[in-house]
């Protein structure tokens, strides 16, 4: 995920830029808890746990409410019923098992990125495209990660073009019957990120100036999703 990228060098992803956000540019524990109480936008926990989907087009439909509605790139605030238990997480900069990880991390990387967002905490989640492959067994979205970083005295901006593969059902990529004759949940068992330009260049937006670096070498003309 984007989030802990960022604070990777600075979630570089959702799993990486967080991470070295954290590692460069912690704040104090004084501003942490001044930042956390005044702002409102951003949110370190996940989703109410709900029942897992029983089909990929229910999947499908969850997926788009991480970008459109919890702005999960930025916030990590993921339905958690929607992933296997052992899920493996994978971008650009790492790569780790577990949605219990998952949640954890996110819970520590949160408080940081809310404070270098600084009072606008300005940041988006785009969903450009998504889609189901039916006979792969996967769900893939394009997106757009958007930030800026106020609080850096050289205002940086955070904005990456990427693309993921929910990989949902383990090796079945069937909903298949059980012998209660409720549906087989149908979940992600591989969360596979990428991005559309060098994790090189996707970390060095946090040491630069906004614009400095394109967002991706592909072309572009996807609209984003409502």
């Amino acid at each position: 995920s984007s989030l802990t990228s960022v604070s990777n060098f600075l979630f570089p992803s959702p799993l990486t830029y967080q991470n070295n956000i954290q590692a460069e540019f912690s704040p104090t524990a004084e501003e942490t808890t001044t930042t956390t109480t005044t702002t409102t936008t951003l949110n370190s926990t996940t989703s109410p746990q709900n029942n897992p989907p029983t089909t990929p087009q229910e999947l499908l439909q969850r997926i788009t409410k991480e970008y459109t509605q919890n702005n999960y790139l930025w916030t990590g605030n993921i339905d958690t019923s929607s992933f296997r238990p052992d899920c493996r997480f994978t971008d650009p900069t790492l790569s780790f098992v577990g949605v219990d990880k998952f949640v954890s991390n996110v819970g520590s990387l949160v408080p940081i990125v809310e404070f270098l967002l600084g009072s606008k905490q300005s940041c988006q989640s785009k969903l450009l495209s998504i889609g189901n492959d039916a006979e792969g067994g996967y769900i893939e979205t394009r997106w757009n990660m958007v930030g800026e970083l106020d609080r850096l005295p050289w205002k940086p901006r955070i904005d990456v073009i990427g693309r993921t593969k929910f990989w949902y059902s383990g090796e079945e990529n069937q909903v298949e019957e059980v012998c209660d004759g409720d549906s087989r949940p149908v979940q992600v068992y591989f969360y596979d990120e990428m991005w559309e330009i060098p994790a090189g260049l996707a970390l060095l937006q946090l040491v630069t100036p906004a614009g400095t670096i394109a967002n991706s070498n592909c072309a572009s003309g996807d609209d984003v999703i409502a």
